[in-house]
């Protein structure tokens, strides 16, 4: 009884404050002052033999606003043993690349630096190991005979924190060949913090994706270093954890980028694993 009582007494309060934040509704009109312009860097290495991306933008200035390439910027990464020079390709893109056997090893600090327009910008990063997953779970929706993903990770876990990338694929399919890209093929990320975050907790849900039997599905988990994972903490509650009952007070997003810069540099264990919808 007594647990029934809490239960009703929680669900009375959650409607309560929901009509306290919704019955007040007032029209804003956005203005964005105009701020000095910052280099965007993105940036991420793992210990997967392959040629890596470094991609660097400029800052924008009003919503929705393609952020522009940032082109002809001297890139180097020093892993205390040797300088990897990075190469701009496609031309003009703000797309840097490694060697193509390049990898990411623990136990070694890695230095971007960045030269551009007479500015130097600077990042240090360093890996952590990751620990095996658990394989994610999938539940069949009889309303339209596909399949969804119902249980990836943990949000919270005292351990560590990591990433997950699910890329789910049914292109191969015959019966969705002929679809748009975008039809056939959809790309999840799931993340498990140290922290529990109010905002994240009462966060907004996620719209479900559908995929057919038969379905391959990559599953990869990534390694976040404590600064890693307190920029993708400050990034989630800036995007995917705003607009639900107790939002955060906006900041900006955090970085590891010297004189200005913004974004981040990585680099992190991964691990992957496949399966096929049966």
């Amino acid at each position: 009884m007594d647990l029934n009582s809490n239960r009703v007494n929680k669900l009375i309060f959650i409607i309560l404050l929901f009509l306290a934040f919704t019955s007040c509704e007032k029209e804003v009109q956005w203005t964005f002052e105009p701020t000095d312009k910052h280099i965007i860097v993105d940036g991420l290495l793992t210990n997967v033999k392959k040629s890596h991306l470094i991609r660097i933008t400029n800052s924008v200035t009003e919503l929705n606003e393609v952020p522009k390439p940032v082109s002809g910027a001297f890139v180097t990464i020093y892993n205390g043993d040797t300088v990897q020079i990075l190469t701009e390709f496609p031309e003009n893109s703000g797309i840097y690349k490694t060697d193509s056997n390049y990898r990411a090893v623990l136990n070694k600090v890695y230095s971007l630096q960045i030269l551009f327009e007479g500015k130097r910008y600077t990042s240090i990063a360093r890996m952590v190991p990751v620990t095996p997953f658990n394989k994610l779970s999938y539940t069949y929706n009889s309303n339209n005979n596909m399949y969804y993903i119902d249980s990836v990770a943990k949000n919270f876990s005292s351990k560590e924190s990591a990433m997950y990338e699910i890329i789910i694929d049914w292109s191969h399919l015959p019966d969705y060949t002929d679809l748009p890209f975008t039809e056939k093929r959809a790309v999840l990320y799931y993340y498990t913090l140290k922290t529990i975050d109010v905002s994240q907790v009462f966060a907004p849900e996620k719209e479900t994706v559908y995929f057919p039997l038969g379905s391959r599905i990559l599953e990869r988990k990534f390694s976040l270093a404590p600064q890693h994972a307190q920029f993708v903490r400050s990034l989630l509650s800036e995007t995917e954890w705003r607009g639900g009952f107790f939002d955060v007070t906006q900041a900006n997003v955090r970085t590891n980028i010297s004189n200005g810069g913004l974004g981040f540099f990585g680099v992190s264990t991964v691990i992957r694993d496949t399966l096929t919808v049966r």
